[in-house]
């Protein structure tokens, strides 16, 4: 494998084909976010994948829930779209932080550096799936407009852990182009 290549030709995908994923691809990429690194090894990631007729159910709950956002008046901005996405998807997985709780005091207080901590191992395992599933054929989209269902999302899991994202797998029925990307030497600064 080369990393460099994955990495480059990684694309966020939108269509899918409806071929179903082997059940083996899925547990490799699931391998893979656990080997991310995170903060005091506290591997705070838990996984809900969800397929078939329980992921019809995830988008029934979730276009009922855009709806009822937009009754309140909230800008849901590309949420459809993204739901459109998830409803092609063979595979949607559920990433969660199962720690959240223990980043919270007994007045409700947020350890903000904990919680941050946690966030960005789950984000390290999430990008983990992402090029892992890149390297097997299969095309991804990292969603955070599921924050838009939160609630109903947790609560349809019966699960106080915190929503963090979702991710579509499944075979890319597309071939977008690059995104324009920044270079390197415009967001860096080199101390010596």
């Amino acid at each position: 494998m080369d990393t460099f290549k994955v990495i480059s030709q990684r694309r966020s995908i939108r269509k899918y084909k409806s071929e179903k994923i082997p059940r083996e691809q899925i547990e490799r990429i699931l391998e893979a976010a656990t080997l991310a690194p995170s903060g005091k090894n506290r591997q705070p990631w838990r996984f809900v994948v969800i397929q078939g007729k329980k992921k019809d159910d995830l988008i029934s709950l979730l276009f009922r829930s855009e709806s009822k956002r937009k009754s309140e008046g909230v800008n849901t901005g590309s949420f459809r779209q993204t739901i459109t996405a998830m409803d092609q998807a063979p595979a949607v997985i559920l990433v969660l932080n199962s720690y959240f709780d223990t980043c919270v005091d007994v007045n409700g207080q947020l350890n903000y550096y904990r919680w941050l901590t946690d966030v960005q191992g789950i984000a390290a395992a999430i990008q983990n799936m992402l090029l892992v599933a890149q390297e097997q054929g299969l095309g991804t989209l990292w969603i955070c407009d599921v924050y838009y269902a939160e609630k109903e999302i947790r609560t349809w899991l019966n699960t106080r852990n915190q929503l963090i994202a979702a991710i579509c797998l499944g075979y890319a029925n597309e071939k977008p182009f690059p995104r324009p990307r920044v270079l390197w030497q415009e967001v860096t600064d080199w101390l010596d």
